[in-house]
């Protein structure tokens, strides 16, 4: 079962509770780590356990975008966090937390908030039915 279903509380109380998901990487705005250790972050999220995926193939079959829950190590604390890596043709971000919840319920978001949000260019046909149809694969339903 995943923490999605044992989650009793909104995101808001559990935010309030435990904190906000910190901002690790981003390709259009600042983040809450320093730049220069951007690229040992990008290494470690991209190298960790992933726990969740979500993925749209373009036309050719290959990724336009992914979103993926991670549970990996923080470089320079050296102790697990989870994550929610995103990457797409247009950006990329990730943001992480010592609480695997926390990330999981963000994960869930970023992939259900793509679906009404996404600037990707892409056939009406994935928009008939929601997730089902917007990603080719998912674990949201």
């Amino acid at each position: 079962m995943n923490a999605v279903l044992m989650a009793v509380k909104p995101m808001e109380q559990l935010t309030a509770q435990y904190g906000p998901m910190r901002a690790v990487l981003n390709s259009d705005a600042p983040t809450d780590v320093p730049a220069e250790q951007a690229d040992v972050y990008r290494f470690n999220i991209l190298g960790g356990k992933g726990k969740r995926e979500s993925i749209v193939n373009g036309a050719d079959g290959k990724p336009v975008l992914i979103i993926r829950f991670v549970e990996y190590i923080d470089p320079v604390t050296q102790k697990t966090r989870y994550g929610v890596d995103y990457w797409s043709v247009l950006k990329f971000w990730a943001s992480d937390h010592e609480t695997g919840a926390m990330a999981e319920l963000s994960y869930e978001r970023a992939v259900r908030g793509e679906v009404t949000h996404t600037k990707l260019q892409l056939p009406p046909e994935r928009f008939t039915r929601g997730v089902a149809s917007f990603y080719d694969v998912t674990d949201v339903i």
